[in-house]
This record gives C-alpha cells, sequence and structure tokens, in this order.
C-alpha cells in the first residue's frame, strides 16, 4: 500500500493535478520561476502522500478496533514486547493524557502542544459547545506525577520485583469527569478575561462552556456555521468574486471540526476507567523520609485548584502561543539545587594537588 501510494504521487496525473493547484485558478506560470514552482509542487506533493497515508493507517486502525493510528502503534509496540521480551525485565507503563506539572520543576511546567491543548484553547474562543458525554472520565494526570510512578517502577524493575504492567492514571482512584473538566475549563478562562480590557473579552465572560449532544452539536455549532459559511463563499464564487469573503472563516471552522473529530472517541465515546494499584502498592513501602519526593498519590490532586490555578494558565503560558504562531517568553534558568558550579581555576589548582 505504501509503495502504491508512493508511485501514485508521481504519476502525470497527480502532477497535473498538483500544479493547477499551485498555479491556482488561471494556471498561468509567467508569475514564478521554474524553481519556486517545482518547490511548491515538492511540498504538495509530500503533503498528499502525508495524508494518504494518514487515511489508510486510520481505516486499519478503526478496522482492528482502535480509534487512531496513536492508541493502535502504541499496541504494535506492546506486542512486539510480549511477542519477543519475554525473557526480559520489562515493565510496561501506560500514562494517561499527560498534562501541566504540580511542582517539579515547577508548577505549570509545560512544553510544546499537548494534548488537552487544542480543546482547552478552542473553549476560550466563540466557540462554547463541545460535543461530549458529561459523566464520562476525562483521565488526566499532572507530569510531575508520572515521573514518580515511573521512578518507583524503574527502582521495582531493577529489583526485579516489577510487575509486567503499570497504569499511571487518575479515573480509578480521583476520577474527574467531562462535565467538571469543561466547567473548570470555562471558569479559568472565565477568570483570565476578567483581567483584560476591552468589549470582546468582555463578552467572553458572558458566556458558558457546556457539554452538548453530538445532535445538537450538529444542529447548532460548528456543522451547521460551517454550512452557512461555505454557502456564502460558493455564491461568492458564482459572482465572479475574486476571493470568497468568508475563506477564513471557513478554514477556522474547517480545523475545529476536525480537532473535533479527532478528540471524539476519548470524549464523547468510550468510558473507560483506568485503576493503577501496582504503581499505589509500589508508593505504599516507601519510607516516610521518600515519600514527599517519590509518593504516587493522585487521590491528593484538587481538581479545582490545579485546573484553574496551575494547568489552563500554564497552557495559556507555553502551548497557546505556540498554536497562534507567536513567540514563547524566555524561561528562567533552572536551579537543580547542585550549589555554584566550581570556577575554572579552582578545578585545575584541585586537580594539581591529586597529582
Amino acid at each position: 500500500m505504501i509503495q502504491h501510494i508512493e508511485e501514485r504521487s508521481e504519476s502525470p496525473e497527480l502532477t497535473r493535478a498538483l500544479r493547477r493547484q499551485a498555479l491556482g485558478r488561471g494556471a498561468d506560470d509567467s508569475g514564478v520561476t521554474a524553481g519556486e514552482l517545482e518547490g511548491v509542487l515538492r511540498r504538495n506533493r509530500s503533503r498528499w502522500v502525508r495524508n494518504k497515508l494518514v487515511r489508510v493507517g486510520m481505516r486499519r486502525a478503526q478496522y482492528l478496533g482502535w480509534p487512531n493510528t496513536y492508541t493502535f502503534t502504541k499496541s504494535l509496540g506492546e506486542s512486539i514486547l510480549a511477542r519477543r521480551g519475554k525473557d526480559l525485565p520489562i515493565a510496561v507503563v501506560r500514562p494517561s493524557i499527560v498534562e501541566s506539572s504540580r511542582q517539579s520543576p515547577f508548577s505549570g511546567w509545560n512544553e510544546g502542544i499537548n494534548t488537552s491543548g487544542p480543546l482547552s484553547y478552542l473553549l476560550g474562543t466563540n466557540f462554547r459547545q463541545l460535543p461530549s458525554n458529561a459523566k464520562k472520565c476525562l483521565d488526566v494526570i499532572p507530569v510531575d506525577m508520572v515521573c514518580r510512578g515511573m521512578t518507583l517502577i524503574g527502582a521495582a524493575l531493577i529489583e526485579r520485583k516489577n510487575a509486567r504492567m503499570y497504569q499511571l492514571a487518575t479515573s480509578g482512584i480521583n476520577p474527574c469527569d467531562m462535565g467538571r473538566s469543561i466547567e473548570l475549563t470555562g471558569l479559568a478562562h472565565r477568570k483570565h478575561y476578567r483581567t483584560q480590557q476591552g468589549i470582546e473579552h468582555w463578552l467572553k465572560v458572558k458566556f458558558e462552556t457546556i457539554p452538548v449532544s453530538k445532535q445538537r452539536y450538529e444542529r447548532l455549532s460548528i456543522p451547521m456555521q460551517k454550512a452557512v459559511v461555505s454557502g456564502i463563499n460558493r455564491f461568492a464564487e458564482k459572482l465572479s468574486m475574486k476571493k470568497p469573503p468568508l475563506a477564513k472563516a471557513e478554514r477556522d471552522l474547517n480545523r475545529a471540526e476536525k480537532l473535533i473529530e479527532l478528540y471524539e472517541p476519548f470524549i464523547l465515546h468510550n468510558e473507560h476507567v483506568f485503576e493503577c494499584e501496582n504503581a499505589r502498592l509500589l508508593s505504599a513501602v516507601l519510607p516516610d523520609d521518600e515519600r514527599s519526593a517519590f509518593a504516587f498519590e493522585p487521590e491528593a490532586i484538587d481538581w479545582w485548584d490545579y485546573w484553574i490555578n496551575i494547568h489552563v494558565p500554564a497552557l495559556r503560558r507555553w502551548c497557546y502561543p505556540l498554536m497562534e504562531g507567536r513567540p514563547l517568553e524566555s524561561r528562567p534558568p533552572r536551579d537543580l539545587g547542585w550549589g555554584p558550579e566550581p570556577s575554572a581555576a579552582a578545578a585545575v589548582a584541585h586537580s594539581g594537588e591529586n597529582r
């Protein structure tokens, strides 16, 4: 299949279609150099191959019972370990949705665009209706809690006292359902917008973020809005307008719709609860003087405080700028608590004393 897609990407038919796409409606190449046109064709061909392979992978994953290629490939990895690593000391660790830290290396540490970032961002815009099962657990765990669990599992593995599989999760011991997480996200955004000036922010404070059924979402939210906007743009094309008046709005709605489709299995359909007893058993045998640094205690998470005062502010600081194409603010140098580094002169003098 991969070979077939790659061969088709080089076919004359697709090359002509990509060329028409690159040149636009007039198909006039007089305004571009051959090098520029070749670069555009190369990028568009690569994008075409990637999109085709993603669709093929999604179909394969869903045929075998997985919602997407991400969960499918994790299953493949575990299957290889189970088949080829029977005589090896292996512990499979399954963290749930890993999000901002509670404490270490500092409260709200986060990097990149993580799982809840796009949905949280969307709920801070004018989009306020999320198709979801309000009673379904959204299994989120802070990244430093995952690090504690993996440290305990690593120690057990070294001592050959490990279980075969560990789940680092919160839904079995300290659940936070979709209704609560949507409510807390809305409250966190409202807290931020109350500190901002302008009518746009004032209006955002007034609207509630709510979970809705799939039927209401399709009837009143993005799909309906997209249908209206697309109709206006198609009508504008019939009038021979140079550019559809709502082209950007249609692109934004398309992206939002695809985002909801991507997350739908996890926020609407599946209702799994993940137990973490194996990791909690390791935590239970820690000596008292190590508990503050290494205890795995998902039951200690206060979701109200975490979501409103730590997690969403961290996303706003470290994640949302990446989604908007803005630069991140600089981070202060991390203090690892190792004390001052010795100077070069002191290091030379010390090495001379040891000769």
